[in-house]
């Protein structure tokens, strides 16, 4: 398998004023986000241009993180929210297994999805009272790579989940990642994982399934809760500076379309089934996500029609995948936005903050291994209005 490039040291882009291209008005959007940190950078999100973040001392990353809490003025957030991260924070902190590695199985993926959490809350190796945690998880991270690139070192018989999650969160490590000993190595191993997924990606399929990712990289098939992350990830490395071709990311946007049901107007988990909030709201997130002025996928009527679909079906405690589903439905609404946002995600925020329990935490649940699971899942999902994340900024 041949490693594609990944720069040592990222160089800030000359230019005029912030840009990125997502979306047609330009700019960032409202509000402030750690792309703003450099006010004269130009962003391309997809050309594996420079990357930003390496120019951002603590100072900065404290102060965006405290602003961007209260930032989006028409994107409120339940009351009691930024308590509620910081104790579900310091909870997770206590969940570190002694190794680096987050779950009791499962481990890269529910790593990847707790280091996320961190970071999603302005807090870096460098920054914040979780550092000495944020650098273990890395350390697992990396070492539990193969090298082939893959992120099973359990012999896990869906491995393409933690493909996807270990792949996204090393990503976005990097961003903020100041010490270059660590870049390097977190370059190396993003070096392997993408063409790993990308070999995945071209495994010769039946035309409904080209393009999207299952449990395994030989998978002859495809569904939208394992594409979703294969498709995060690679969005992710592009966006870090990693040589993603530009044709691996349509694909991947032209298989979410292909989930879409024209009969309830929604997503189903896979082509020809039946529409759901999950699936519609994994869809209607990386059709955002995804989107560049070739593709236009944020703009098409499925994309619209998802949205409505998510506002009509909405989540209550009883919705199978609860957490799973109220990431994703808290990530589709931000970058929707408006409307959106106050009937889709603030309920369902609410919720998770009802459901925390008096040590910080989330109870277990059946559909992930332990509460570092559940706790990384709805962190993620109180923490998508601080915008911290590059990969979910709108």
């Amino acid at each position: 398998m041949t490693a594609f490039a990944f720069p040592v040291r990222m160089t800030r882009l000359a230019g005029g004023s912030a840009s990125r291209p997502r979306y047609s008005g330009g700019g960032l959007g409202r509000g402030l986000s750690i792309w703003k940190a450099a006010p004269t950078l130009t962003l391309p999100r997809n050309t594996g241009g420079g990357n930003p973040f390496r120019h951002l001392t603590c100072a900065v990353m404290i102060t965006l993180a405290c602003c961007a809490m209260h930032a989006y003025a028409d994107d409120a957030v339940p009351s009691g929210q930024d308590a509620a991260i910081s104790r579900g924070l310091d909870f997770l902190a206590t969940q570190q297994n002694p190794d680096g590695s987050f779950g009791p199985k499962q481990k890269p993926a529910i790593t990847g999805l707790a280091l996320m959490s961190f970071l999603a809350a302005g807090q870096t190796a460098d920054v914040g009272r979780h550092g000495a945690i944020i650098r273990a998880a890395i350390d697992y991270l990396v070492s539990s790579a193969g090298r082939d690139g893959s992120f099973n070192p359990d012999h896990d018989d869906k491995p393409m989940y933690a493909q996807g999650i270990a792949t996204l969160a090393l990503s976005q490590a990097y961003g903020v990642e100041e010490n270059e000993d660590y870049r390097r190595k977190i370059a190396g191993v993003l070096s392997r994982s993408v063409p790993l997924i990308l070999k995945a990606q071209s495994v010769k399929k039946a035309a409904q399934f080209e393009g999207g990712w299952r449990y395994t990289a030989n998978a002859a098939d495809s569904d939208l809760s394992f594409s979703g992350w294969n498709a995060l990830a690679l969005r992710g490395c592009q966006e870090a500076g990693l040589r993603v071709p530009a044709d691996a990311v349509r694909r991947a946007g032209e298989f979410v379309l292909k989930c879409f049901d024209s009969k309830s107007k929604g997503f189903a988990y896979q082509p020809g089934g039946k529409a759901s909030a999950g699936a519609t709201a994994v869809a209607v997130l990386c059709l955002h996500v995804l989107d560049d002025p070739s593709t236009n996928f944020a703009r098409r009527r499925e994309t619209d029609q998802g949205a409505a679909f998510l506002e009509s079906n909405r989540v209550t405690e009883k919705t199978p995948n609860l957490y799973y589903v109220t990431y994703y439905t808290s990530q589709a609404a931000w970058q929707l936005g408006g409307a959106a946002w106050s009937r889709i995600a603030y309920p369902d925020l609410a919720r998770l903050l009802k459901l925390q329990q008096t040590d910080g935490g989330w109870p277990t649940s059946d559909e992930g291994p332990g509460r570092a699971y559940t706790s990384s899942m709805a962190l993620l999902s109180l923490t998508v209005s601080y915008h911290l994340l590059p990969i979910y900024q709108r």
